[in-house]
Formats: C-alpha cells, structure tokens, sequence
C-alpha cells in the first residue's frame, strides 16, 4: 500500500510540474511575441496598450534630406534618413534622434525639428524591425545600441570633425546609453541626451507584472527571460542602462517627467547616479508624462537641452 501511494505521489508531483513547465513555455513564448515580435511591417501588438495609432507619427521636417543605409552586425538593412540644416549646412554638429519602443523615426521628427533649427544636421534611423529598416524582433536596446554605434561611425566616416550627440526618447534613451558604453562608439560622439529612460528592462517588466496584473515577477520573468533569449536572442538582462553607464565617460542628460506611469520617476535617480563621469545634469520636467517632455515643457526643456550641449559640442 505504501509503495503504491509513494508511485501514486510522484506521478502526481511529475504531473504538476509537467504542467507548469508547459504552461510557463506558453506563457514565455507569447509574452515575447506580443511585446517584441513584428507584426508584419506593424510593430509588436503591444504597442497598442501603451501608444495610441493617432499618436505614432509627425510631420517630416521642412528640410532637405537624403536616405541613408547600412547593414547591421548580423546582416539587416538599416535605414534613416539625413536632415541638412538650414542654416550652417557646413556644420560638424550632428545629432542622432533614437526613437522608441515599437516605434519608427518619424516619431523622432518633432525632436529633429528642434535641432535643424540650431544648425544641427541631423540622422534619424528606423531602428531594426522597425520602420523600413529590417528585423523581426526589437530587443530593447540590446542589438539597437551596436545598430546605433554603427550609424555614429558612418557618420565620422562622412565627417571626419563631426561632433555627434546621441538623443534617446524611452527604448531610444536605453538605447543610446548603452551603446555610449561600447568600446567601438567613435570619439566623435560628445554627449548623450535620453529621455524617460529604463534603469533595467528585467526591473521595469518585473514592476508592470506586480503593479498593472498584481502577478508575482518569479516565477514568471525567469521564464520569459528564458523564452526572449531562444526566440529573441538576447536576454533581457542584458538591456541593462543601468550596469552599462558603469562604463561610460561621454557627458549626459538625463530628462524624466515627474507623472511619467510608464517608467517610473525614480529610474532617473538610478541612471544618474549609475553615471560616475561629473559632467552630467538631471532635470525632472513637472507634470510631464512618459516621453512627451518635450512638448509638455517645451521651451524648458530645449533651453536645457541646449544649453547643456553649447558646453560639449
């Protein structure tokens, strides 16, 4: 009887973890194809729970522009577009508009505006699996920061005394931290610029779990942390703003809004003081939500932007 209880037992104990195994494979495999995996030319249908589709694009600058392309480390075609001045059409000044999650450069042309109007040229790339340029899955910064390195070298290669800022708005402000920590960013680049920033990927989804679905961040993070590096290649740990400023050296600003629900405010203090260079400044925009900063705040925000730049470039 006893050993027909301890067989009875055990099967049930296999069963069970069975089915956990199974589910939280399930689980896994549809967190990451709803949150990073393309939709066709669409972004991820996730996207729709934190945009609004009347939301997604603006209006191309006033400017004359040019394509650009070039192929990532692992073979996308990667596309942006080049936006000359105005005025001082000659100028070294560059900036790079990194655009956000699930998003393509056309939500970067209301920032572009702004530095075309000082004399900037400025690039705006669809980052991979998004836009026009290629890819399946966005990756949080991770593949995106080497794509951006990338676009900063073609852009000494172009303009040997370019001076480049990096401007990163959300994913884009993860994006552009990161890759200011590659050993391969050209010197050209002389400040970075992120907006609304994560301090870790893990962290920030492991929150939104516990705070919007009152779900536990274990089990379930480890799993579809697992999922994301075998569908997606790469793990969300890696998307890490936060270990990575321990390596940068380039002059930053940190920018968040004080009613941002998306990343919470206080990722800004971790970002900051991740940051072990002096040259940087944080500015809390009041009342701004997530990513909009520049245009709830508009002239204190570009007046800050700015004046922080005239220090570096």
């Amino acid at each position: 009887m006893k050993k027909i209880f301890i067989s009875v037992f055990l099967t049930v104990v296999f069963m069970v973890c069975l089915f956990l195994a199974v589910a939280g494979f399930a689980i896994g495999n549809y967190c990451v194809e709803f949150g990073l995996l393309r939709d066709g030319i669409n972004p991820p249908k996730a996207l729709s729970l934190v945009m609004p589709p009347n939301t997604w694009e603006f209006n191309k600058p006033d400017a004359d522009s040019e394509v650009w392309q070039i192929r990532s480390f692992d073979g996308l075609n990667l596309v942006a577009t080049h936006f000359l001045p105005k005025r001082g059409k000659n100028a070294d000044k560059w900036a790079v508009i990194i655009h956000g999650y699930g998003c393509n450069q056309k939500n970067s042309w209301y920032i572009a505006e702004e530095y075309l109007k000082n004399g900037y040229n400025v690039l705006t790339p669809d980052l991979r699996a998004s836009g026009l340029s290629e890819g399946s899955y966005i990756t949080l910064g991770v593949k995106e920061s080497r794509d951006v390195v990338d676009w900063a070298r073609e852009i000494a290669k172009r303009d040997e005394k370019a001076k480049i800022v990096l401007h990163g708005v959300s994913m884009g402000a993860a994006t552009a931290m990161i890759a200011a920590a590659s050993q391969d960013l050209p010197n050209n680049v002389c400040a970075v610029v992120e907006e609304s920033g994560f301090s870790s990927a893990y962290d920030l989804l492991s929150v939104k779990l516990e705070e919007s679905f009152n779900i536990p961040a274990y089990p379930v993070m480890p799993v579809v942390d697992y999922r994301c590096a075998k569908l997606a290649g790469f793990s969300l740990r890696e998307a890490s703003p936060k270990e990575a400023l321990k390596y940068v050296y380039v002059p930053t600003l940190f920018i968040h809004g004080d009613s941002d629900a998306l990343v919470p405010p206080y990722m800004s203090d971790i970002l900051y003081s991740a940051l072990k260079s002096e040259r940087k400044e944080l500015y809390i925009a009041k009342d701004a939500l997530h990513g909009i900063a520049s245009q709830s705040n508009h002239d204190e925000y570009y007046r800050r932007v700015f004046e922080f730049l005239r220090r570096y470039t």
